[in-house]
């Protein structure tokens, strides 16, 4: 799908990263003056690999699909590793990899999108959240490591492998961090959350002194923090503002809107009779979630001793923190104005797989028939799962049918730059592959810069006033687009179909105010 059906799926919030590639590439810098970013100024992300494919071939669609789809690989690589130095079995490994995958379905349907949202996220678009969850992993892989590992034995060659891990971890938490306040919400500040609980409690509330070693792995988080809180100077950050809740909204979120938003995240949308296919997947969801909420209470509460039928304290230390993680986003949530989207709880995801993945390695030595039998689930599921979304998102073709009406109209004009409303300019300008550059307007019926994810090269003064420029009007907002105009002889209608009117004029008559 990245490399064969990206232009399908595409939405204009990702759309736009393969644009900031290409302008990444033009300008050669990794934050263009010219690019007026969102709530994130990325400098380490996808589109700023992305750049380096697009400077080979030339193609914003290739190059954004490969560098995805390298992402992807590499988060997989990295929950693998992680849950490898974890101590957990090839078969809660391949499970839990086969989870990720397999288990979001397509719940919520937007505009067309066969794909589930946070498969989106991570796989197909990966720039939202699977830099940021690959940095999570290895950083609590690093930390248990440091934990579990006498350095000071350790061989020469091994000391510098571990001076450059701390070091790469660094350097690669700060780039993120760059970019906005999601790697210090996901990551930093949630590790910093637990650690600080482990050494309360490990300290018995501070009564006993802790051997010296165990402050390294303390180290690296504090380095973590330090380097998240530098990075929030950097003049990259974009300024979004947040308000605290009253005690009413806070109860409302914390009883409501949050649990629903986890819930719409794993794909429980309702909206479907009770003995359709989709009612079936999605009681299969509510199936995981029992699953994992016994799960959880069993691996957290489970003795730790060293028998065959104990839970590793290293297991219980993953689950914490991916949890701590998590509770830290819904604590965020509810005392703030932040909106309460269900893909900012993509992380209950992580804590799905890891449970799989811990319960088969327990069960594997005390009933391996239940370990098999967790193992087996998941594989049918993920069978159903192909015809119920991955089916339909592999060989849907008529998703962009109006669009491409419209991009074949501009083509025979000999267009090469227009207007549209965000959520369908950085759409048009993907599917020609940057042949067509569009610019946002905040509404057509009043026409004025969108100061959200654009150039402000595609705009007047940066453009001439006078060159052939078309305006892609929603079908119900043609009236209102013409009136705003003292003379509506200004734009000519060229073409319509039953989503979109196109208008064209000699005239670029949007501003960069």
């Amino acid at each position: 799908m990245n490399m064969f059906q990206y232009t399908e799926h595409v939405d204009s919030d990702i759309a736009v990263d393969a644009m900031l590639a290409r302008e990444i590439w033009e300008e050669k810098t990794l934050t263009p003056d010219n690019w007026i970013a969102s709530t994130e100024r990325l400098v380490v992300g996808v589109p700023a690999l992305s750049a380096v494919f697009y400077g080979l071939s030339g193609s914003m669609v290739f190059s954004m699909g490969l560098a995805c789809a390298i992402v992807g690989v590499l988060l997989l690589a990295a929950i693998g590793f992680t849950l490898k130095k974890c101590r957990v079995s090839n078969l809660g490994i391949a499970t839990a990899l086969l989870a990720l995958c397999a288990l979001p379905i397509n719940g919520l349907r937007n505009d067309g999108q066969m794909v589930p949202f946070v498969t989106l996220l991570w796989f197909l678009f990966a720039d939202y959240y699977a830099l940021h969850s690959i940095c999570l992993f290895l950083c609590i892989a690093f930390y248990l490591y440091l934990r579990e590992t006498n350095i000071k034995a350790n061989k020469t060659s091994q000391k510098i492998c571990d001076v450059i891990s701390w070091l790469v971890l660094a350097g690669l938490c700060g780039g993120l961090a760059l970019g906005g306040m999601r790697c210090l919400q996901v990551v930093v500040l949630p590790l910093v959350i637990w650690e600080v609980l482990l050494l309360f409690f490990e300290s018995k509330h501070m009564g006993e002194k802790l051997p010296g070693k165990r402050f390294l792995a303390t180290g690296f988080i504090l380095t973590l923090l330090l380097v998240g809180g530098l990075a929030k100077l950097y003049p990259t950050n974009v300024d979004y503002p947040m308000y605290l809740q009253n005690a009413g909204n806070m109860m409302t979120r914390l009883t409501r809107d949050v649990p629903a938003a986890i819930l719409e995240c794993l794909g429980i949308a309702g909206n479907c009779t009770l003995t359709s296919f989709a009612a079936l997947m999605q009681m299969g969801i509510l199936a995981v979630v029992i699953l994992t909420v016994y799960g959880l209470i069993f691996l957290l509460r489970h003795k730790t001793t060293t028998g065959s039928h104990s839970v590793p304290m290293i297991h219980k230390h993953l689950l914490q923190a991916l949890c701590t993680s998590l509770l830290f986003t819904v604590f965020v949530e509810v005392i703030t104005t932040a909106e309460t989207a269900h893909n900012y709880f993509f992380m209950v995801w992580f804590i799905v797989i890891a449970v799989f993945a811990l319960l088969i390695t327990y069960f594997e030595k005390a009933a391996p028939h239940f370990a098999r039998l967790i193992a087996l689930c998941v594989c049918i599921f993920a069978i159903c799962n192909i015809f119920y979304t991955y089916k339909d998102c592999i060989t849907s073709e008529d998703n962009l049918a109006e669009y491409e009406e419209v991009i074949a109209y501009m083509d025979s004009e000999n267009i090469s730059h227009g207007y549209a409303e965000f959520w369908d300019a950085s759409r048009i300008c993907i599917m020609t592959d940057g042949r067509i550059t569009m610019g946002h307007s905040y509404h057509m019926e009043d026409l004025r810069m969108y100061w959200w994810t654009t150039s402000t090269k595609w705009y007047v003064p940066n453009l001439p006033e006078n060159m052939p420029t078309a305006y892609v009007v929603c079908a119900e907002d043609k009236e209102a687009f013409v009136n705003q105009f003292e003379d509506p002889s200004v734009v000519t209608l060229g073409f319509e179909n039953e989503r979109f009117a196109v208008y064209t004029s000699d005239h670029n008559l949007v501003p960069m105010l």
